[in-house]
């Protein structure tokens, strides 16, 4: 995963004291992420000093008026950093946009659909570091998405009582550093799909006998996402089935 701060033309960079909250918050949620795969794995931090802060190209504005509230131009300004494409990127980005208030109030979405099918992005507003005391169970929800989870009424929960990370239960809501006393949990189909996302989860492997309860029954409808639209990128037509 590589955090990123992404500074419009119209913005100024981040200040010392973002740049800790958003490690500190990263390091919050690769433990989680710990807690959430039972202890078995969690997500990597990319090499090199981090956060990244990247000048973007477009004014705050412009971000959020485009596609996925910035995330394709997102996208396309850190392949062109890192040197990558959708069909070679290693990486989960985690976008801060400066300089754009509030919003976007969060999103993510795996670049090339699925749960094992290359890098993702999360969108997220750096004000929201001090602004928003709910970040830390925002950003552990969106990354879910990032690593290919779809939200839990894709399974046939409710997204206001479940117990799913990927639900919105208020009781799952952080206060600033303070954890939430009845936090999300990964359920087991969520488990499943997590278990085949060998690029960011090689340790995990889901074992029905072991990470379901006795006598659950699996529900065999897996939801994915599309591929995301990006423009000048060769579209992915890997093992996403258009379902």
């Amino acid at each position: 995963m590589k955090p990123v701060f992404l500074v419009p033309t119209d913005a100024s960079p981040p200040s010392e004291e973002q740049r800790a909250l958003l490690m500190k918050h990263v390091e919050w949620c690769r433990s989680r992420y710990r807690e959430l795969l039972l202890g078995r794995d969690t997500f990597e931090l990319a090499p090199g000093r981090l956060p990244l802060v990247l000048r973007g190209r477009r004014d705050a504005k412009s971000y959020l008026e485009s596609p996925g509230q910035g995330s394709e131009a997102a996208t396309l300004e850190l392949f062109e950093h890192d040197d990558v494409d959708r069909f070679t990127c290693p990486f989960v980005y985690v976008v801060l946009f400066c300089g754009t208030g509030e919003k976007p109030k969060g999103g993510g979405a795996p670049i090339n659909g699925g749960a094992n099918c290359g890098g993702g992005i999360v969108v997220l507003a750096a004000d929201n570091l001090v602004e928003d005391v709910g970040f830390q169970a925002c950003l552990q929800h969106e990354i879910g998405h990032a690593f290919g989870l779809p939200h839990a009424n894709a399974w046939g929960w409710d997204m206001k009582k479940s117990d799913s990370l990927m639900s919105y239960n208020p009781g799952h809501r952080t206060n600033g550093f303070e954890p939430s006393a009845t936090p999300g949990r990964l359920l087991p189909e969520e488990l499943r799909m997590l278990g085949v996302n060998d690029g960011v989860f090689p340790l995990f492997e889901f074992e029905p006998g072991r990470d379901a309860p006795t006598g659950y029954t699996m529900n065999g409808t897996v939801p994915v996402f599309p591929p995301m639209s990006l423009s000048g990128q060769r579209d992915y037509t890997g093992s996403w089935d258009g379902r």
